[in-house]
């Protein structure tokens, strides 16, 4: 009797994994909260750089600069390549001026005999010849992943630092077309991107549910436009249409690029979960620093073009307070985007829209306190209507639907990602420290 008591009280390997993977849940929603806050004041300060009275209205060279931050992640990653060249270098001196003998025999203590490199191939599972693999144990499938080399970081971060890019270049020249809410509010669209092309990549499944919720948030964003486009002036001539130095406001363009922006952080977010997975298999400092690498180097040939053709005319910041506001925009970006990656492979695609729609209800308090007055807000009451708060409304009641059933899905703990490692298992995130 008490062993059968014994026995039900025990563990099931599914409840273990509910227990790992909502601890892995919350971990990335506060994550996420602070991403939140970050993004949120990121935006203003962005705004009333290229609006205020010393408007600096460079996007292009703003998210340069941003760009160029995830640089300093190599950093750590040259700093450990340096230290273990340096004690290998130790180790190849002292056995060089060792003993023979000692280094010989056993006794000597200098160097143990290692095993055979093709015995521990063959007897290690993390050595298979299918790495990556899926099975399924006491109804938990497991999906068995090896880490990424250097070179497959180096490539993934090739292709998404031209993506990221461009999001993060379409949400700063938004900023000088239309209000911080708007923008923010678009930009939480991109569940909408991200549902449709989830479900193209298999990351995604098409549920009543997570219809209903991108209807409801697409429908929020229908108002919000709709209330921007009842003040909006009349659309801009070509010259300064091309010009993103002009200072008048047209929020129909600020909400395209806004979109434009959605879109594409979608695409990262989900090609990023798919060829990376979990954050235990891709050492993430050294990607964003690859991806802050080639963006630096190469996207210097279009700031010639850009200065030529009119687009963007190149000019350092004008004042002090600009050089400030561009030095704090550089350590948010360098910090949020780092917990945004984090945040997402810790949960899901769908689960980081929903922390994107979290800054629609910051975002309003800061145009309601005035705080988005350069970025085309009127502050106070009369900077909102009905429409954008019923948009801001049915587009956090549409990711919250998707934000809850990642929440389900999770506690169920019918799936895990096991990391294999040479030498040893790694179910994610017990890592050891290198």
């Amino acid at each position: 009797m008490e062993t059968a008591q014994l026995l039900l009280k025990m563990p099931t390997t599914s409840s273990i994994w509910a227990a790992y993977n909502l601890n892995r849940y919350f971990v990335g929603v506060a994550l996420l909260l602070g991403v939140v806050v970050l993004w949120t004041a990121s935006n203003f300060i962005t705004a009333g750089l290229e609006t205020g009275d010393d408007a600096w209205n460079k996007p292009f060279l703003i998210t340069y600069f941003n760009t160029a931050s995830f640089t300093i992640y190599l950093l750590p990653t040259l700093w450990r390549w340096r230290k273990g060249a340096r004690h290998h270098a130790m180790g190849q001196g002292h056995v060089r001026s060792g003993d023979a003998e000692h280094a010989a025999s056993p006794s000597g203590g200098y160097l143990p005999i290692p095993s055979a490199p093709h015995e521990e191939h063959l007897s290690h599972p993390s050595h298979r010849k299918d790495p990556e693999r899926t099975e399924r144990i006491d109804g938990v499938t497991l999906h068995h992943l090896p880490p990424l080399t250097v070179r497959e970081t180096a490539k993934i971060a090739a292709w998404w630092s031209i993506v990221w890019f461009i999001a993060n270049w379409a949400v700063n020249a938004s900023l000088a077309w239309t209000s911080v809410a708007s923008v923010t509010i678009l930009s939480s669209t991109s569940g909408f991107f991200t549902l449709a092309l989830g479900r193209i990549c298999r990351v995604e499944s098409l549920t009543s549910t997570k219809v209903i919720a991108v209807i409801a948030s697409f429908l929020g964003v229908l108002l919000v436009t709709h209330s921007d486009s009842l003040s909006s002036t009349p659309p801009p001539s070509p010259s300064a249409f091309l010009s993103l130095s002009s200072a008048s406001s047209h929020p129909i363009f600020g909400d395209a690029l806004a979109l434009t922006s959605a879109a594409f952080y979608a695409v990262y977010v989900i090609l990023l979960k798919v060829r990376v997975v979990d954050e235990e298999r891709a050492d993430m400092q050294l990607m964003l620093g690859f991806a802050g690498l080639f963006n630096t180097i190469f996207l210097i040939p279009i700031f010639p073009l850009l200065h030529y053709t009119g687009l963007e005319r190149f000019s350092l910041p004008p004042t002090s307070s600009a050089w400030f506001i561009c030095l704090v925009n550089f350590c948010i970006t360098l910090s949020s985007d780092y917990l945004y990656v984090l945040a997402m492979l810790k949960t899901t695609p769908t689960l980081v829209t929903v922390g994107l729609s979290l800054t629609i209800p910051l975002a309003m308090l800061g145009e309601f306190f005035g705080l988005g007055l350069g970025s085309g807000g009127e502050g106070g009451m009369e900077g909102m209507t009905v429409w954008s708060v019923a948009g801001a409304g049915m587009v956090c009641v549409g990711f919250g639907m998707l934000g809850w059933q990642e929440y389900l899905k999770n506690k169920q703990g019918n799936e895990g990602v096991v990391i294999e490692r040479e030498g040893e298992y790694e179910y994610g995130s017990d890592r050891e420290d290198e």
